[in-house]
């Protein structure tokens, strides 16, 4: 997964949170189909990464055919102190390879 800046208004600096303020953690799976065996690749809080550059969110290491993973992950942004309020809007993107 990666993440685009999220940006209010004109997305002037003080308007944009970049990436590297994004913390992302996959947590662990809330269902599978399949055969295959998943594993997270932030199974905690304490293995959070932030989305300046693609993660894994899940890593299938076992097992063939159709499989599929679900998951509910948890994202946290910190606020940068010069930002200005507003409405943030962001791309967060899971990709399959």
């Amino acid at each position: 997964m990666s993440s685009s800046a999220f940006t209010t208004g004109g997305g002037t600096p003080e308007e944009t949170i970049l990436p590297n303020l994004v913390e992302y953690w996959s947590g662990g799976a809330i269902s599978t189909t399949g055969t295959g065996t998943f594993e997270p690749g932030q199974p905690t809080q304490a293995d959070a990464v932030v989305l300046n550059v693609p993660r894994v969110a899940f890593s299938k290491t076992s097992g063939s055919g159709n499989n599929s993973a679900t998951w509910a992950p948890d994202i946290r942004i910190t606020i940068p102190g010069g930002a200005v309020g507003g409405t943030y809007t962001g791309v967060i993107t899971h990709s399959v390879a």
